[in-house]
């Protein structure tokens, strides 16, 4: 796997975009693990099944109120991530190498995880980069190739 690390260039109405999917991150994973411990506590039960059963109560339930509408608006692989991450959060915790997860908040790093879901993005040389499912943004400094 390959990474390469590049400033973005945004405008206010991009810097809102990215603040509302990081946001909508957090509100996920808070509302899993809060869903994850009220359903099932300490127990023993399979990590997988229970996100799965999180992610159904989150999408079938959740996400149709009327207060929760502006999530139907942001990228769902923002969504998905973030209860991936929190199955990988329980598995970290079930293996003994960190304590039980806690809540995300607002004052720690602000971050969100978007992919493709469907294969490699290859980046062409330029100023701008396409993040799936989300846009295309500018960066700070020019790719020199492509990858």
């Amino acid at each position: 796997m390959f990474a390469i690390k590049r400033a973005l260039k945004l405008n206010n109405r991009e810097a809102t975009w990215m603040a509302k999917h990081a946001g909508f991150r957090r509100v996920v994973f808070n509302m899993g693990l809060s869903l994850r411990t009220q359903m099932y506590g300490e127990g023993e039960f399979s990590d997988s099944k229970v996100i799965n059963e999180v992610k159904k109560v989150l999408t079938n339930y959740v996400k149709k109120q009327p207060e929760c509408d502006w999530m139907n608006q942001l990228s769902s692989r923002v969504y998905q991530n973030a209860l991936i991450d929190l199955k990988k959060a329980f598995a970290r915790y079930r293996e003994g190498k960190v304590g039980h997860p806690k809540f995300a908040s607002r004052r720690d790093g602000q971050s969100f995880t978007v992919d493709s879901s469907n294969g490699k993005v290859l980046l062409a040389a330029g100023n701008t980069i396409k993040i799936p499912t989300l846009s295309t943004f500018r960066l700070e400094e020019p790719l020199e190739c492509g990858f």
